[in-house]
This record gives C-alpha cells, structure tokens and sequence, in this order.
C-alpha cells in the first residue's frame, strides 16, 4: 500500500478499508475476493474481529504478517503520515494482532484455506539462518490455531 515514494501515501491498493469493500462487493457481488492481511488493519486501527466476521465470507487467500505499532514513533509523525516511522512489521506473535481472535475469526465465517506467513520483519534478515529462525518462529506460534 505504500512501499514507494512515487505511490505515497496509499500505493495502488483502492482496497483498504471496510467503506471501500462494502462498494466492491456491491457492484462485483461473488465475483471478486479478498486477499487479507491482518497487519494492515492493525496500522489503520480497523477493529480486526469486526472485519472478520463481515468480511470473512469474501476471503479467498489470507496472510500470517504481525505489525507492531511504535508508539513513539506515532507521537512523532503522527496519524497522517500514514504509518510511516511508527508500523514495524513483525513476525506473527510479536506484534499488535490478536492470532486467537483471527483464527477464531476465519473459522467462524468458514475460511478453510492456506495461511501464508509473510516475512518482512527486519529483525530476522540479513542471513539465512535469521530468515529460518523467523519462519520457525512464526510457525510455533502460528501452530496451536492450524489443525
């Protein structure tokens, strides 16, 4: 959404928040889905639970991606930089997403599909075995929710 200076602020991502689906859905009906990202609601604090149980019918791929907000960072720059200087991108479990609410969530609408973790936690790259460690991190957290 915003991962480039020419895009700032929103990138190319029209679908960002529960108004703009509503208008999705109504003029494309079940002929479109929702790619979700749990992070993103996070960093526009959009009430995730919520989100789920309205949306989760519409979901056809969903993401394992934490964010964490810098709350000094965010009295810094503000809301309106858009998250700039105060997300932080975590590894599920290190951050601000409830996973039990989420699990709870995609099962109660139905979602049976694959959870892919992304990884975009700076704190576990720079050599491959810090990028292992964050997968396997995120696995055992991610473990007690996916049977």
């Amino acid at each position: 959404m915003i991962f480039s200076y020419d895009e700032w602020p929103g990138g190319h991502n029209i679908a960002y928040s529960p108004l703009v689906w509503r208008r999705i859905l109504e003029a494309w009906g079940g002929e479109v889905g929702m790619n979700f990202d749990p992070s993103h609601l996070v960093w526009q604090m959009i009430d995730q639970a919520r989100f789920i149980r309205e949306f989760g019918p519409y979901m056809l791929h969903v993401h394992a991606k934490d964010l964490m907000i810098d709350h000094d960072g965010l009295f810094e720059r503000g809301i309106l930089s858009a998250g700039i200087g105060w997300q932080v991108p975590r590894m599920p479990g290190l951050g601000d997403v409830d996973w039990s609410g989420f699990f709870s969530g995609l099962y109660r609408a139905g979602y049976d599909g694959s959870v892919i973790i992304e990884h975009e936690d700076r704190r576990f790259e720079g050599s491959d075995d810090a990028v292992k460690r964050g997968f396997l991190l995120a696995r055992d957290v991610l473990r007690p929710f996916v049977k």
